[in-house]
Order: C-alpha cells, then sequence, then structure tokens
C-alpha cells in the first residue's frame, strides 16, 4: 500500500500536485507547531505541572481547560499533536476538540455553578425541546417516549482488539521474537478512568479501547447492547467520545463509523439533563460535550465523506451562532429570558466565540479536503480580522494555504504581514514559513537552511527534521536524507517514531536499494521495542 493512501499530517500543504509527483512520493510536513508523540498522548500548552503530561482524551476526567497559544494549531498540524489525519491528509481535532478542552469534567467546577451552566447549553430542535417539555411537565415514571426518540448506542466490535505489532513481528521476524515483546493491555490497568489514563499515557491506544468496552458494559452499552434503552450520564458519554477519539487515531473508521451511528449528532432528548427529572432535577442543558458533538460532525471526513461533514458542521456553526445571538440580545444562550449577571454574560460570550473558532477550524479541514480553497480562506481571513492577539499566526497559515493553491506572491504578502505584526528575531514559525515558500519556488538549499535554522530553536521537531529530509532528496543527497532521519529515531525512539517519518523514510529506503527491506525490518524491531501500538498503514508498509 502506498503512503499516499493515508498522507502524512499537513501533507496538503505541499507543493502543486504536478510539482509533487515530479519529484518523489515523500510528504512535506508544514506545521511548525511543537510536535508530540502522538495524537492522544500530549498537548504542548500546558503550564501546569500536573498536567504537561496527561493524555488528551483522559483529561476528559480530569480539571480544568487551557487556552491553545496558537489557534492554527487545530489545523495546521505538528507531528503528532492533539491531531490525526483522515485519509485525504485532513487533520481532525479528537483531542483538538480538546485543544482548548473546555468540556473536561471540571473538579473545581461545583454542580449547578453558572460555569457548568454555560458549558452544558446547547439549542435542542423542536421535536426534541417539546419531549423534554412533556418529561419535564408529567408526572415522575409517567412519561415514555417512543424508541425512535432514544439514542442507543452498544459497542459493536464481538472481539477485543490484539496486539498488532505482535503479528507484525511473528510474521517478518519470527515468533521468538514476537514472544519476547512486553506490553501493557487493558487487564494490566484498574477497570476505571485512571487505567484508561495509564493506557493511552503508555500509547496503548488498542488497549484503551479495550477497556472503554468493558466500561460501557457497566452502563448497559456494552458487546450486544445496541438498540436497547439505557440511561446516559456525562460519564458514559465521555467514555463513548473516547472510544470513538480512539478507534479514529487507530484508524478503524468503519467501526468507528458504525458506532458512532446511533448517535447521529446528538440531537435526541435522551442525551439532555432535563430528560432525567429524577436523577438531574431541573438542570437544563446538554449531557453530551461540545467536543463530541464536533467529532461526530467531523467523523466522515475521516471516512471519505467530507461534503457529509462539511454539512454537519456548518449545522453545528449555526447553532452555535445562535446561542452568540442570544448572549448579545440579553437571552440566556438557549433563548430563555433567563438572568446573568454581566461577567457571566461576557464569560459567556469568550467561550462561546472560542467554541465558534474550533468549528470554523474544523470547516476549514473539510473545505481543504474537498479543494474547496475559497471557502477556506475566506474563513481564514474571518479568523484573523476577529483574534487580533493571534493574527500573526493565523495570517501564517493563509500565507501556507495560499502556497498550497501555488499562489506565491499572495503568501509572500501574508508571511510578509505576520512578520511585521509579531517583530523582533525569526521564531520558528518564520522560519519554517520561509523554508516552505523556497520549496514553492525549487529553491531547496535555501528551504534546508531555514529549516535547520528552525532545528536549532526546536532540535527534536520532527517536523523540521522531516522537511530537512525531504530538501536533501529534492536535492539529489539521498543519503543525507536517510541519515537525518535514522538520527532522529537514534536520539530519541519513543518520540521518533512517529507515522509521517516513518513514511518517509521506508520510501526513501525503497529509493535507496532492493534491500532495503532488511532496513525496514530494524525499523520493525524499533516499534517492538518502544512502542505498543502502530497504524496499520506503518506495518503494512514495513512488510508488505
Amino acid at each position: 500500500m502506498s503512503e499516499n493512501a493515508t498522507p502524512s499530517l499537513s501533507q496538503y500543504f505541499v507543493q502543486s500536485d504536478k510539482t509533487k509527483s515530479e519529484k518523489s512520493d515523500i510528504s512535506l510536513e508544514l506545521s511548525d507547531a511543537s510536535n508530540k508523540l502522538d495524537i492522544l498522548k500530549l498537548e504542548d500548552n500546558q503550564p501546569s505541572s500536573q498536567n504537561k503530561n496527561e493524555p488528551i482524551v483522559c483529561r476528559l476526567f480530569s480539571e480544568n481547560a487551557q487556552q491553545p497559544k496558537d489557534p492554527t494549531a487545530a489545523f495546521f498540524d505538528l507531528i503528532g499533536s492533539s491531531h490525526s489525519t483522515n485519509r485525504n491528509g485532513v487533520i481532525s481535532e479528537l483531542g483538538l476538540s480538546t485543544a482548548t478542552n473546555d468540556d473536561g469534567f471540571a473538579a473545581r467546577v461545583a454542580v449547578g455553578s453558572e460555569a457548568e451552566r454555560r458549558r452544558d447549553a446547547w439549542i435542542p430542535n423542536d421535536k426534541t425541546r417539546q419531549i423534554l417539555i412533556s418529561c419535564a411537565t408529567s408526572p415522575p415514571g409517567t412519561y415514555f417516549p417512543d424508541k425512535e426518540n432514544l439514542t442507543m448506542p452498544g459497542v459493536l466490535l464481538e472481539e477485543e482488539l490484539g496486539d498488532n505489532v505482535g503479528e507484525a513481528v511473528a510474521v517478518c521476524l519470527g515468533e521468538a521474537e514476537a514472544a519476547e515483546r512486553r506490553i501493557i493491555t487493558a487487564n494490566d490497568v484498574t477497570q476505571d478512568e485512571r487505567g484508561l489514563r495509564e493506557l493511552v499515557q503508555a500509547g496503548a491506544y488498542r488497549a484503551a479501547i479495550n477497556l472503554t468496552a468493558r466500561l460501557l458494559a457497566i452502563y448497559g452499552q456494552g458487546r450486544g447492547r445496541g438498540g436497547n434503552p439505557s440511561k446516559h450520564s456525562p460519564h458514559s458519554l465521555q467514555l463513548w467520545f473516547t472510544r470513538i477519539s480512539l478507534l479514529i487515531k487507530t484508524k478503524v473508521f468503519s467501526v468507528a463509523q458504525a458506532e458512532a451511528e446511533t448517535f447521529g449528532q446528538l440531537d435526541k432528548p435522551d442525551v439532555f439533563y432535563q430528560f432525567y427529572p429524577e436523577m438531574y432535577g431541573d438542570r437544563p442543558g446538554s449531557i453530551a460535550s461540545f467536543s463530541f458533538r464536533l467529532l461526530l460532525a467531523e467523523l466522515p471526513m475521516h471516512c471519505g465523506n467530507s461534503k457529509d461533514s462539511l454539512t454537519k458542521l456548518f449545522n453545528v456553526w449555526s447553532i452555535v451562532k445562535q446561542i452568540l445571538q442570544n448572549l448579545k440580545k440579553g437571552l440566556c444562550e438557549d433563548g430563555n429570558p433567563m438572568e446573568i449577571s454581566e461577567s457571566d454574560r461576557n464569560d459567556s460570550i469568550r467561550l462561546w466565540g472560542g467554541r465558534e473558532a474550533r468549528v470554523m477550524h474544523s470547516i476549514i479541514n473539510c473545505a481543504i479536503s474537498l479543494k474547496h480553497y475559497e471557502l477556506a480562506m475566506d474563513l481564514l481571513g474571518q479568523l484573523c480580522e476577529r483574534d487580533k492577539v493571534h493574527r500573526h499566526m493565523l495570517l501564517s497559515a493563509l500565507g501556507r494555504l495560499h502556497l498550497q493553491v501555488g499562489n506565491i506572491s499572495g503568501a509572500e504578502a501574508c508571511f510578509k504581514e505576520a512578520r511585521e505584526i509579531k517583530g523582533g528575531a525569526p521564531d520558528l514559525r518564520e522560519l519554517v514559513d520561509r523554508g516552505l515558500l523556497s520549496v514553492a519556488q525549487n529553491n531547496f538549499d535555501e528551504a534546508f537552511y531555514n529549516f535547520q535554522e528552525a532545528s536549532v530553536l526546536e532540535p527534536n521537531n520532527l517536523m523540521i527534521l522531516n522537511n530537512m529530509s525531504v530538501c536533501l532528496l529534492y536535492g539529489g543527497q539521498l543519503k543525507e536524507a536517510i541519515s537525518v532521519l535514522e538520527s532522529a529515531i537514534s536520539v530519541n525512539p519513543p518520540h521518533a517514531l512517529h507515522e509521517s517519518l516513518l513514511l518517509n523514510l521506508c520510501t526513501l529506503y525503497d529509493m535507496e536499494s532492493s534491500k532495503g527491506r532488511m532496513k525496514k525490518f530494524a525499523l520493525l524491531r524499533q516499534i517492538s521495542l518502544y512502542q505498543a501500538d502502530a497504524p496499520t498503514t506503518i506495518l503494512e508498509k514495513l512488510y508488505g
């Protein structure tokens, strides 16, 4: 299978298709944000030492949100931050949806507090609203809606996922080596969210998926329970969000799509607190997090149906805009005439303004996957106008989008304005911008120099090292290109054994010699030693 079946992160910001095909199949990484080990593993914007190394997915069970320092990190990715790519190279938010992570369990937010109310606010559709009114006005235990109005999820995977890396080692290197492999499994941790956190922290995503199935069984939503009514809670829906995120991370898209289907767009009445007056009293709002809503809207994009995602994302955006309009009219989020203090109203507007930006990020991703560049540029322009604090970063992102469509002069103008706004010495983003511009001008020596300068600022940034390797390849220095990537792995194997870098290195091995298979097997040994999981695309590349 060609690595193009699953493009590297940010692949959509390379040169034009024609130029790219004339050069090689190697992907050029175009983001400059901090690189992390994996999609669900680390976030680079955590000032708190307590949360610094905590898996994003598991911060769903943790505390307060952190605001990202770079709003473009949501879609102008970086190797392995809080995003993944679909088969078209589009970056998904999984955790991005947790990039601002205002939807996690916040231990410091009191039940019934204003912060909780605005976090959970949502506008249900008319049918759902009527059912919720009936639930609230009927005597307890007397109102039973039709099953078609209920969300009835269940785990569809009949068996637990196995060790795909171990299976590859057994095929390529022998059963003896496979027997020596030691990894953490769902049986090795506590059967709760703490155990789930440990598995994600260890990169054992398939084991984490297995554990989510066991935990969902507690809620009557495990294997074989699909189509049966069950009660939802914040914890059960967070588990589903985690599970579907992990299925996307491990590229088990068909299962993710099938298990998510019953949720629709989370517009059934039983995902709202008002549906359970005996449990939550008169508490209003959505039990499902905003991040879960956004993930379900993005899911079709991962499954090759970006048009469906675009429709769903615009639907989410329309509701968010309505919420903002309600707040600015003096109403509460769902349009009810509720008294809210001025400070609380301003906090709500800030929260929902940030959520609107997140939806716009997702729509930009989707538009790029559909090659609807005009829409993507228009939305990026809107973000530039509304976010003065991060304007230089957004202009940089817009410049890279201009490079994607071959508009070098437009890219230069954006980069120049970003540079003037930021001022001071060139930072990593500016150096990467320069490198990308040089690549677009076929000046690979100059591009290499800029990426090398950026590497001085962040020596372990895999995206930069990948780009340096690509520039060397385009300059006719194949062995040097291989050396850059091999050195990155030798210096820090757990960090550098990343999908994008491995795909590029395997392609370079194929170009170098017909004996590249033995070097690929050496990479497989490294993966077996340092990684609990690996995407199937990588394993197929190593032994296919």
